[in-house]
C-alpha cells in the first residue's frame, strides 16, 4: 500500500474504493510527461556512455598489449 500511497501522491495513479475493493486506475497524462522526461536524459547520456565504454574498452586493450 504505501508503493500506491507514492504513485498517488505523484498523480500517476487515481484510487477508488467501493466497500472492500479498491480500484486503482494509471493516470496516462503524467505517465507521458515522465516519459518525455526521462527520453530527454536518455538522449543526453547514451552518446556519453557510448563513449565512455569505447574508452574503457581501448584502455582494457591496452593495458593486454602491455602486459605480454
Amino acid at each position: 500500500m504505501k508503493h500506491l500511497d507514492v504513485l498517488d501522491n505523484a498523480g500517476l495513479i487515481t484510487r477508488s474504493k467501493s466497500g472492500r475493493t479498491v480500484t486503482v486506475l494509471l493516470r496516462p497524462q503524467p505517465m507521458r510527461e515522465a516519459m518525455e522526461w526521462l527520453g530527454r536524459y536518455e538522449r543526453f547520456w547514451s552518446g556519453r556512455l557510448d563513449k565512455l565504454v569505447a574508452y574503457a574498452e581501448s584502455q582494457e586493450s591496452e593495458a593486454r598489449k602491455t602486459e605480454r
